[in-house]
């Protein structure tokens, strides 16, 4: 097609573009009826096609530079982000959080179940033979436990936080990122920090104390390794999506699967940050380890009521 008639075949449909990207600067898309919304959008698609043919077939014509100062002018109200509103946080939070949770529950016990899979085995093999905790947690570690020297002596609450919080999301954004390698990572991941848990276990119980580790392990950790399973999971979505596209292209459904997961992300951080403040500020505190363990179930039972909140109201 020679571009003469290229231009004359799509000139009406470029004047259209611009007409709607004038509109938009002054209104905004919010202010468009639906129809409208779709019409741009179609329109918008059809000259991103045509850019595309025109750089192919007319590369140092001005229609060129036209047409991608349109579409690039056009591309910023179409991908636009989305201011997230004090309400639609606390809606999320409150109701939306746990709501996708009942959803996307089969991915969560199966990343619980791995993680578990790892504790077994781990304890198992530290059961047999002491010194095969060394495959798990590092030789530093190990020693401390022996000689009865677990636990935190002095802190600097505000640091331990931070760092806290930084490492537990960093497992976390691990277990989901890695969902990338068709879930291989991903499961590797909650394996192996189940398989420390379970080994650090062990170990506690051959030569610490069992009722003091409890109380330093639980207040954070229930709503810490939830995180991590909730993680876990998104991970596994990705997985899902490349390996059973289904209707979709690999490239969309991998696409899809990834702005599902990361709708679950969002409520992983604000659950990792609570465990960090936690485990930074209460687990340190000099009270009773009683106190402590029923801190840690008084958070399982308000954790299982948030968790059922889609359960109990009914939208």
């Amino acid at each position: 097609m020679k571009e003469e008639q290229f231009i004359k075949i799509n000139s009406d449909t470029w004047r259209e573009l611009e007409d709607f990207s004038i509109i938009i600067n002054k209104k905004g898309v919010k202010k468009l009826p639906s129809e409208d919304v779709v019409k741009f959008l179609q329109i918008f698609r059809s000259c991103s096609h045509n850019l595309a043919y025109a750089t192919t077939h007319y590369p140092k014509s001005k229609v060129v530079s036209y047409l991608n100062s349109l579409v690039s002018k056009c591309h910023n109200h179409v991908y636009a982000v989305k201011k997230i509103s004090p309400s639609s946080l606390i809606k999320y939070i409150t109701y939306d959080f746990p709501l996708l949770l009942k959803k996307y529950k089969w991915f969560i016990i199966s990343s619980f179940s791995f993680f578990a899979l790892g504790v077994i085995l781990s304890m198992i093999l530290v059961l047999i033979n002491v010194n095969n905790a060394s495959m798990f947690l590092p030789s530093d570690l190990i020693s401390t436990i022996k000689s009865g020297n677990s636990g935190p002596k002095q802190w600097n609450s505000p640091l331990m936080s931070s760092n806290i919080m930084v490492n537990n999301i960093s497992v976390s954004l691990k277990a989901f990122v890695m969902g990338i390698t068709l879930g291989i990572g991903t499961i590797y991941v909650l394996f192996f920090n189940g398989a420390l848990l379970g080994a650090l276990t062990v170990l506690e119980y051959t030569y610490g104390n069992p009722i003091n580790y409890w109380s330093l392990i639980l207040p954070h950790g229930i709503i810490e390794l939830t995180a991590i399973f909730i993680s876990g999971a998104a991970g596994l979505m990705i997985a899902k999506s490349m390996l059973l596209p289904g209707e979709y292209s690999r490239k969309h459904a991998l696409i899809k699967g990834a702005k599902e997961s990361i709708s679950l992300i969002i409520g992983v951080i604000f659950m990792l940050i609570i465990a960090g403040i936690i485990e930074g500020f209460f687990t340190p505190l000099n009270i009773s380890e009683s106190s402590k363990l029923i801190f840690a179930g008084a958070s399982a039972i308000l954790l299982t009521v948030y968790f059922s909140i889609p359960y109990l109201i009914k939208k």
